[in-house]
């Protein structure tokens, strides 16, 4: 896969994109696109640079939530390139989810200086993608209490990764399943609509849902979302029939 325009975004981001890849999606007809953001390199002019409109509902966020914003804009960016499609605004819903142009679909995420999106032009399927940086701490202690039941906090235990990781993987598979189910339900649910059900593999995990959610999503539906993992941070990522 040629890598030119994920090098020229790069380099036209004046020190705030670094580490620009295309990965395998392992998704037929979808590209994944990572890298790295630096906050401190933001300046609201970067979105001109970059040639991504300044969103409206902006105006008066922090520096940081701009920073984010962009990251995340950018990289649906390179997506769309390596995907030759050109370059067109992706729009906010009133639930800051992505709005994305007729004849595309995908999913943006971000965390601690880490962005990613997932895109394809199988408008057929949705897609959820999420990055988090591995938890520790309070923010270890938040997931274990908030976002796992008993049960999954035995099975992160498990398996040969360890327990912060499985934790931190299992609470992104989570949120990756939401974005991808969301356009179906159209509602909000909880973390406890899905539920872990091994310790997570190399590769692999498999979240099933506790409750019946929409038509064609009933209770004990299961979904194998992908997963990788570097030193500080965890990707997942899956896509399903959008209808």
């Amino acid at each position: 896969m040629d890598q030119t325009p994920l090098l020229t975004l790069q380099d036209r981001a004046n020190g705030f994109l670094n580490d620009i890849a295309a990965q395998d999606s392992l998704i037929q007809g979808a590209v994944l696109v990572t890298g790295s953001y630096n906050s401190a390199a933001y300046g609201d002019a970067l979105f001109e640079r970059l040639d991504i409109p300044f969103p409206a509902q902006l105006g008066r966020a922090v520096d940081t939530r701009k920073a984010d914003l962009l990251a995340g804009r950018a990289m649906a960016q390179a997506a769309m390139a390596l995907l030759h499609v050109p370059p067109q605004p992706v729009l906010s819903a009133p639930s800051r989810a992505p709005i994305w142009p007729n004849g595309l679909s995908g999913s943006i995420s971000h965390a601690r200086g880490r962005c990613v999106c997932l895109l394809s032009q199988d408008t057929t399927h949705s897609y959820g993608v999420d990055t988090e940086a591995i938890a520790s701490g309070r923010s270890l202690t938040a997931i274990l209490k908030e976002t796992l039941n008993i049960r999954e906090r035995a099975m992160v235990t498990q398996g040969r990764l360890p327990a912060a990781a499985n934790a931190t993987l299992a609470f992104s598979a989570k949120e990756a399943l939401f974005k991808a189910l969301y356009p179906r339900v159209g509602q909000f649910f909880g973390f406890d609509a899905a539920e872990l059900t091994h310790a997570p593999n190399d590769a692999r995990l498999a979240l099933t849902l506790t409750t019946d959610l929409a038509d064609g999503l009933p209770k004990g539906r299961s979904f194998d979302i992908h997963h990788r993992l570097t030193d500080t941070h965890v990707l997942t990522w899956l896509c399903v029939p959008a209808a």
